[in-house]
């Protein structure tokens, strides 16, 4: 295994978190561990056959999502599963189980109590609030040992360079023993979770069980962290008797809205429990009375009293008093663990911090350090602040570098970053950027954080002008961009450019990544402006060949031009084969197979497809992939081969459903309810229909949701008219009102021209023509503002002519839905 130790201990993880149950057909491959953990698949060889031959793993050949032959797949033995326990003991997790409760735990019989109350109650968020060193987290964990009974429980503590991302994947590592993988897929998408998504993600895990989670130090979670966390709580907590805990110094850090709400405000020990507390640890004889009112009761300030009984101090300059007896050696060897985000191994403090054991129990006696779960020790907020006073400059920088260099045992992604920001707080810059430059995905896959951003920034303002700063300015506008902060990643690239002393192909690169930042801003003359100082320096490498021609394809379809961008991006997906800009190919192809349908005809599309898919494949790009097959799946119903669409998008439906991938399979159901209606099997049709509501629904899309009630609508009133249940008609109608009215929020577009078509055919079905005429007058004015020429005709020709006749048969009408609705989805 070589010095690289990390990479077997990934494999053991990745396989843990993303271990299908066993009655799914798919299994793990090499090919998929290589493109998840950033190798090249053939390093991965030597590591797996020596896991396989330790006995850690199983092999067999089974079936691969992304393969279509049987290849080697792997699974984790109990012995792997065990080794690995025992190998993360002190590898760096950013998250883990349950903290342990003091021991002994003494008082706040009241506080449990009401919290015991609570968790039998349907109020699904209690806020724990109070000063630092109360005992917030000590209380909860307390708790939580019988609450988590019958529960499935999980324990994120809020750091400031918290992200989405981060949470989504410690929630992943939580639930990996359910064998329901799809979170941790999810985890690793190419853009930032939805909070949304992830909630719906984690109910699908949970099934019949329910989730009771801790969110610990709310108050230092950044403002995207924090406004994710309020959705997916909010989220969670109306799907379930779902149980959250949100534990800091701020009960206002969290908005969680109309969802019922308890807060219980943490003080101090009461006269008995403190008196208790410190008897246990010596006593403060006469001297109790005045501690315990300067304290206010507090566990952790009587705990530094009662051990430091030679010290009179008021509870404010208490932990300061204390700290300042230490000599200068145990502040540096402690300062680690009050910078760290986490608790720290004792062996880490003992070994590499230069702390003796025994002082490492004297500090742990006095309060100076806690214990924290799997032997690691932690310094609290109060105690914090005192150290990190009494340290100079000189010392924090050498506490951070320490950090940095634990850090480095670990590979994971959540390790990775955090070497990266230690290294920056530690001024090491050459060690940072050197390890950004080689791992910038992976530093940049946890998602955007304050402050991520805020030492990329500081590392560019220290770094000499030239190359090295020139990229961290990039990868600062990649992370700005991937948050959509357009605006601050446009001043991020200028910045680059001015930095890079012309260098032409910085500049010219620069110039085109801000084309397209200005038109996700909508400011098309910007975006001209841009491009027309690209073009001055001319493409200068065979990437920047590529790049001209997709910039200028995004400029044309922006602009309108769907001809002539359609022609550019397959220009530009030809170029970037050519230069092996997987990157600018993918992005160059999912662009044109979207327009290749309109402008060149489903055939036309079905070849671009054909000539794609492999590429996005092996590049790990799913969504690509999804989107891909969705395209193919519509030409095919466009060309009448509606068997071949059905089975497209059955195999989405399976993949995009095992690997999380919820927007795709929204879509899906909706075009596996086109083609039903298609087919004339109406119930099947309101059956995908009534799926895909129910996901857009919890998803929050709009746009899904009104289009796919607009089905509903339509397959239920074509039920009735085969003989059904005349009761649907009543549900036809509250259908298509509620999908008109949906749709109506957003701008005008297609679904919402079919929404009035269908709810016409409802009211000429019951004979009420006024409401007929005037919903089919709505769908044609919207049709001609939308320059719809396809669907205006259609309506006119087979709706409009049936205004003066008979009511509408579901015969005559089937065609309407068939391609119409499939495009629409």
């Amino acid at each position: 295994m070589g010095l690289q130790t990390y990479l077997p201990i990934e494999i053991l993880d990745y396989i843990q978190t993303h271990e299908p149950s066993e009655e799914t057909p798919y299994g793990i491959s090499q090919r998929e561990l290589a493109k998840a953990l950033g190798y090249h698949p053939c390093s991965m060889s030597r590591p797996l056959d020596q896991l396989v031959g330790d006995g850690l793993l199983t092999s067999r050949r089974g079936l691969v999502r992304d393969g279509r032959r049987k290849q080697l797949v792997y699974r984790l033995t109990s012995e792997g599963k065990a080794h690995l326990r025992r190998e993360t003991r002190e590898v760096p997790i950013l998250s883990g189980e349950l903290p342990p409760p003091p021991h002994p735990f003494l008082g706040r019989k009241d506080e449990l109590d009401q919290l015991s109350e609570l968790a039998r109650s349907s109020t699904p968020i209690t806020i724990v609030d109070g000063p630092p060193g109360m005992g917030k987290t000590a209380l909860v964990s307390r708790h939580l040992r019988s609450a988590k009974r019958g529960r499935v429980p999980f324990w994120f503590t809020a750091r400031a360079a918290s992200s989405p991302r981060q949470f989504v994947s410690a929630l992943s590592h939580a639930l990996s023993y359910l064998g329901n993988p799809q979170l941790a897929y999810y985890a690793q998408l190419p853009r930032n979770p939805v909070a949304k998504e992830a909630a719906d993600l984690a109910a699908r895990a949970l099934g019949a069980q329910t989730l009771l989670t801790v969110v610990d130090d709310t108050h230092a979670a950044g403002g995207d962290f924090r406004h994710f966390l309020t959705e997916f709580v909010t989220s969670m907590a109306s799907r379930g008797p779902h149980h959250f805990y949100l534990v800091g110094q701020d009960a206002a850090a969290l908005d969680t809205g109309s969802i019922p709400t308890h807060r219980l405000t943490v003080v101090g020990l009461d006269r008995a429990a403190a008196h208790e507390l410190t008897d246990r640890r010596g006593g403060l004889s006469d001297r109790f009375e005045s501690v315990y009112q300067s304290t206010l009761g507090s566990p952790l300030l009587l705990q530094l009293a009662v051990s430091n009984p030679e010290i009179q101090a008021d509870a404010a300059t208490l932990p300061e008093a204390v700290v300042r007896r230490l000599p200068l050696e145990e502040i540096r060897s402690v300062l680690p663990v009050a910078l760290s985000n986490e608790p720290l191994p004792s062996t880490l403090v003992t070994q590499e911090f230069g702390l003796s054991e025994t002082r490492l129990q004297d500090l742990l006696r006095m309060g100076i350090l806690h214990s924290a779960l799997e032997d690691r020790v932690e310094v609290l907020q109060v105690v914090r602040t005192a150290l990190l006073s009494r340290a100079g400059p000189g010392e924090e920088r050498a506490a951070h570098l320490d950090l940095a260099r634990f850090y480095g045992r670990s590979h994971r992604p959540e390790t990775l970053r955090e070497r990266f920001l230690h290294l920056v707080e530690g001024e090491d810059w050459k060690a940072a950027s050197h390890l950004l430059d080689e791992q910038q995905r992976v530093v940049l896959r946890l998602g955007y954080s304050e402050t991520l951003w805020n030492s990329l920034r500081r590392l560019a303002a220290a770094l000499p002008r030239g190359p090295t700063r020139v990229r961290v300015l990039v990868v600062e506008a990649a992370l700005l961009r991937h948050h959509s902060d357009y605006s601050d990643a446009i001043q991020a690239l200028r910045r680059a450019i001015a930095e890079s002393e012309g260098d032409p192909r910085v500049t010219c690169e620069a110039h085109l990544a801000i084309v397209e930042l200005h038109l996700r801003l909508g400011q098309l003359d910007l975006a001209r402006q841009a491009f027309r100082s690209a073009e001055q320096i001319g493409p200068v490498s065979r990437r920047l060949q590529a790049f001209f021609l997709l910039s200028k394809a995004r400029l044309d379809e922006g602009q309108g031009d769907s001809h002539s961008a359609s022609r550019a991006y397959q220009l530009a997906f030809e170029q970037s084969r050519k230069a092996r800009a997987t990157d600018l190919a993918l992005e160059s192809i999912a662009a044109w197979s979207r327009l290749a349908e309109l402008t060149g005809g489903p055939e036309v599309a079905l070849r671009v497809i054909e000539t794609a898919l492999p590429d996005a494949r092996q590049a790990g790009r799913m969504d690509i992939v999804f989107n891909l097959l969705q395209v193919r799946a519509r030409a095919y119903t466009d060309t009448g081969r509606s068997d071949l669409a059905e089975d497209v998008l059955n195999v989405i439906r399976s993949e995009a459903e095992a690997l999380g991938y919820l927007t795709q399979l929204t879509y899906t159901l909706s075009g596996l309810a086109a083609i039903a209606i298609e087919r004339s099997h109406w119930p099947e049709a309101a059956g995908y229909a009534k799926q895909a509501r129910a996901l857009a629904e919890r998803l929050g899309d709009d746009l899904v949701l009104g289009h796919t009630l607009a089905m509903q609508c339509s397959s239920e009133f074509r039920q009735v008219d085969q003989g059904g249940d005349p009761r649907l008609l009543e549900d036809a109608i509250a259908h298509g009102a509620q999908s008109i009215e949906v749709l109506s929020r957003l701008p005008p577009s297609d679904s919402l021209v079919l929404a009035h078509a269908y709810v016409s055919e409802v009211y000429l079905y019951r004979s009420m023509r006024e409401e007929a005429i005037s919903h089919y007058q709505t769908a044609i004015q919207l049709a001609e503002r939308l320059r719809l020429g396809w669907l205006m005709e259609r309506l006119t020709s087979e709706l409009g002519s049936k205004l003066g006749s008979a009511p509408a048969r579901a015969e005559e009408s089937a065609r309407l839905d068939a391609s119409d609705t499939a495009r629409a989805s």
